[in-house]
C-alpha cells in the first residue's frame, strides 16, 4: 500500500514494480535535494539520508473513514531515532475546532475526545501551567479567550484559524506583532496566536539554527515580571527552545485540502530523542505541508484517535508509553 502527500510516498510493503519504481522516483527526489538542507541533514555518505529513511520507515498506517489515516514510524533521522505520530484527513469530511477548556475544564486529549465524542484529538497552544489558561491570543468568534503574554513572543510569531464555522478551511498566518493580530484573523471564525511558524507557502521558514536571535524580548520580559514577584511563566532561552530536541506538536495543510496532525515525541533518550524547531518543520515538509506552525510541546504533547487510542507516547508519566496525557486547557477537537 502507498500513500502519497504531494509526492512522498509511503511504502507499505508492496511488491507491484510500479508501485516500487514511484517509491523509488519519490526517493531519488529527497535524497538529491539533502544538501538544500544542510550536510548535518544527511545521516552520512555511505548511509541513507533523512528524507529516504523517512520515505522507507516502516510506517504503521491505519484508515480512521472519510479518507483519513494514522500514521506512526520510529525514524533513524537526524542522528537520533524520531518518533512521529500523524493524523491527516481531508478538511472537507470532518468538522476541526479549537476547544477552550480553561481551569477545572482542562482536561487529557483522549479523556475529552471520549468526553465530546471526537474523531481525533490533539493538545493545542501555550498555556499558563498553574492557571489552566491560554498564554497566548486565542479567539472564537467575538469572544476574546486569550492575550499573548511578553514571555511567549520570542516564539510565537504567527496565528492559525479557521475562516469558516465548520473548520473546513484552515489558514495559517506570519504576524510576529501581536498588535496586528486582529487586522490579520479578520476573516477567520476562530484564531489562536502559536508559533514558530515552521512552513509557509511551501517553504520552510524557520533558521536551521537560532542561537540567542530571539533571546531580547524574552529575557527583558522575564526580568520586568520577576520584579513584581510574580512567577517567571517561561524559563528558556530562544537557543534552548528552539535548539534544542524536545517533544512536539505541530498543525498544518496540504495544497490538497488535507488537515496534518503531528506529534513528535521526546525526552526518551534511544527510542523517541525528541526534534529542534528546524527538524520538525523538515519532517512536517516531508509530510507534504504547504503551511504549518507549532503548537505546545513538551509533557502537553498528545495525540489520539477514537479508533486507535493514544497513537503518541506523552511524556507527563516519564514512561516510554500512552499513558503519560498531561491535562491542558485548550485542545484540537475533530469530529
Amino acid at each position: 500500500m502507498i500513500l502519497s502527500s504531494l509526492g512522498l510516498c509511503l511504502a507499505q510493503g508492496s511488491k507491484d514494480e510500479s508501485e516500487q519504481d514511484s517509491r523509488n522516483a519519490a526517493c531519488s527526489f529527497y535524497t538529491g535535494h539533502c544538501g538544500e538542507h544542510g550536510a548535518g541533514y544527511c545521516m552520512n555518505e555511505n548511509g541513507p539520508s533523512d528524507s529516504l529513511a523517512f520515505v522507507g520507515a516502516p510506517w504503521q498506517v491505519t484508515e480512521l473513514g472519510k479518507g483519513a489515516v494514522a500514521m506512526y514510524a520510529r525514524i533513524p533521522m537526524f542522528n537520533s531515532i524520531q518518533s512521529v505520530s500523524v493524523v491527516r484527513y481531508p478538511a472537507d469530511k470532518f468538522r476541526t475546532e479549537i476547544l477552550h477548556r480553561p481551569k477545572d475544564k482542562a482536561g487529557k486529549p483522549s479523556e475529552v475526545g471520549k468526553e465530546i465524542g471526537a474523531s481525533f484529538m490533539m493538545n493545542a497552544g501555550y498555556f499558563h501551567v498553574k492557571e489552566l489558561i491560554p498564554s497566548v491570543f486565542f479567539r472564537n468568534g467575538k469572544e476574546i479567550l486569550g492575550h499573548t503574554h511578553p514571555t511567549e513572543l520570542y516564539r510565537v510569531d504567527g496565528v492559525f484559524g479557521f475562516e469558516d464555522g465548520k473548520g473546513h478551511k484552515m489558514a495559517v498566518e506570519h504576524c510576529p506583532d501581536s498588535m496586528d493580530y486582529k487586522a490579520v484573523t479578520r476573516r477567520m471564525k476562530s484564531a489562536m496566536a502559536s508559533g514558530p511558524l515552521l512552513i509557509l507557502d511551501g517553504d520552510i521558514v524557520v533558521p536551521e539554527l537560532m542561537g540567542d536571535k530571539a533571546d531580547g524580548d524574552n529575557v527583558s520580559a522575564m526580568e520586568k515580571e520577576s520584579k513584581t514577584g510574580s512567577k517567571i511563566r517561561t524559563h528558556y532561552t530562544s537557543a534552548q527552545f528552539y535548539d534544542r530536541r524536545h517533544p512536539r506538536t505541530a498543525i498544518g495543510k496540504d495544497d490538497s485540502g488535507n488537515i496534518y496532525l503531528v506529534v513528535i515525541d521526546g525526552r526518551f533518550k534511544g527510542s523517541a530523542d525528541g526534534a529542534s524547531i528546524y527538524e520538525t518543520a523538515y519532517i512536517c515538509h516531508l509530510l507534504g505541508m504547504t503551511d504549518a506552525i507549532n503548537l505546545d510541546g513538551g509533557g502537553s504533547s498528545a495525540l489520539w484517535t477514537s479508533t486507535t487510542g493514544v497513537i503518541s507516547y506523552p511524556r507527563d508519566n516519564k514512561k516510554f508509553d500512552h499513558e503519560g496525557e498531561r491535562s491542558v486547557p485548550n485542545l484540537i477537537a475533530v469530529f
